[in-house]
């Protein structure tokens, strides 16, 4: 077992070594299942059909009967149709919420995969923060002008795609991650960056990649939020939020302070949370 000190150093050298990486046009997470990663691919060329992504989705039936599900949840059926068929639910959610119910797929089949049980602690708090912060960004944005609840949605799930990219390939390649007390404050300033990286690989638009990078704007320097994109300060009050409702913190004034001063198009944050957190656990349920 190394010491402290030596397992510090190993994780810092394993993240400065990723710098080529995030240049690459192949970058990949690995353990990916290959039909997510070719719905993305599809997702990303704009002459990509319904039928195409159809065809995609339904050779994963999991991820088939997980769209339907959605479809039928009451945070995006409104109607009160029943929708039983793949075709519909994908034109009935849009291919922004079929690529974050394809990564949230995804990234639960990581957790079944036996290489990577040894880190299945870390996988799960990925998914936890994941899953929490997209249904704070989704509830919230339908209700805040000039957000899109879909790309808020899909901001808030790929938020932890830098720290999930690092933990499996960190474990990967033999670097410690769960018994290794520096690997958060290591990761710390990479993982955003890194996030970045891959929504822009995937094609994504610039601002959802942008908010991605600047997820904690609020806590590092509240001074810059002025300048940022409404999307940028809804991803970063929406992870401050789950960190102070899901993460048990035994002190979270420092958190409240700042949560309180948000403002998204004149509307305080914490009000519209205060108002929609039916709608989020809902929302958070279905995701799950």
């Amino acid at each position: 077992m190394l010491a402290p000190d030596e397992l510090r150093d190993k994780a810092f050298q394993f993240v400065q070594s990723l710098a080529a990486d995030l240049s690459r046009d192949d970058l990949e997470l690995p353990g990916f299942p290959d039909s997510v990663m070719q719905l993305h691919t599809a997702l990303s060329d704009e002459n990509t059909s319904v039928k195409d992504i159809v065809s995609l989705v339904n050779a994963e039936p999991a991820l088939a009967a997980q769209l339907i599900k959605l479809a039928n949840s009451a945070a995006f059926n409104t109607s009160g149709w029943e929708v039983a068929d793949p075709r519909v639910a994908v034109t009935h959610l849009g291919f922004n919420v079929v690529r974050s119910t394809a990564t949230a797929f995804a990234m639960r089949q990581l957790e079944q995969q036996d290489w990577l049980q040894p880190v299945r602690p870390a996988l799960a708090v990925i998914w936890s923060r994941s899953n929490g912060v997209a249904a704070i960004c989704h509830a919230l944005g339908k209700h805040v002008e000039g957000v899109k609840p879909d790309e808020a949605m899909a901001t808030g799930l790929f938020h932890q795609l830098g720290n999930l990219y690092l933990v499996t390939r960190a474990h990967k390649e033999g670097i410690e991650v769960t018994n290794n007390p520096s690997w958060e404050e290591v990761i710390s300033g990479w993982h955003p960056t890194i996030a970045r990286a891959i929504i822009e690989n995937w094609g994504m638009p610039d601002h959802v990649a942008e908010a991605a990078e600047n997820q904690d704007v609020l806590l590092n320097d509240d001074a810059a939020e002025a300048s940022l994109s409404l999307l940028s300060r809804l991803l970063s009050a929406a992870k401050l939020q789950d960190s102070l409702a899901q993460q048990g913190q035994v002190d979270g004034s420092e958190t409240e302070t700042i949560l309180a001063g948000v403002k998204l198009s004149g509307t305080s944050f914490t009000d519209l949370v205060t108002e929609y957190q039916t709608d989020i656990d809902a929302l958070r349920a279905s995701i799950g």
